[in-house]
């Protein structure tokens, strides 16, 4: 199921949407502080929305800079699975990439999460978790074991 499109929501550090594709698109805010605080009211929004009784694909710009605590990292990766099939961090912000690195690698996403240069290519990869996969498939790209 795709969701409908919704109106913006904002917290202090993000503006938050549904697109017209059924995409939940979140907009960092320049020089963002997402704490435990900060992510608790982004999920509620999410939650609001309707992302946790009907997963959605997540397109995170993250061209501006911003900050994700540590007690913010651990309550989104927490949490994700419970909205989320799959995520994409768009960016070309050398610092935004390197703490997505060390997310990706320290946290162990339980959805698929993926670092692009343009919203294009995120949303190519996105669309892909629209059709079924055979779990060959998953398996081969890393998403199964």
């Amino acid at each position: 199921m795709i969701l409908p499109a919704s109106e913006a929501y904002k917290t202090k550090s993000a503006t938050i949407r549904i697109d017209e594709e059924g995409v939940l698109c979140v907009y960092v805010h320049e020089n963002a502080e997402m704490d435990q605080e900060e992510m608790e009211n982004c999920f509620n929004i999410y939650r609001q929305l309707g992302c946790a009784d009907h997963k959605i694909l997540e397109l995170i710009d993250g061209s501006n800079d911003f900050n994700i605590t540590k007690e913010g990292r651990e309550y989104a990766s927490k949490h994700a699975k419970e909205f989320f099939i799959a995520s994409a961090l768009v960016t070309t912000n050398l610092a935004v990439r390197l703490v997505f690195n060390f997310f990706t690698k320290f946290y162990d996403p339980e959805v698929p999460f993926k670092l692009f240069k343009t919203e294009a290519e995120a949303r190519a990869w996105l669309y892909e978790f629209r059709t079924p996969k055979s779990p060959k498939k998953l398996r081969k790209e890393g998403f199964l074991f």
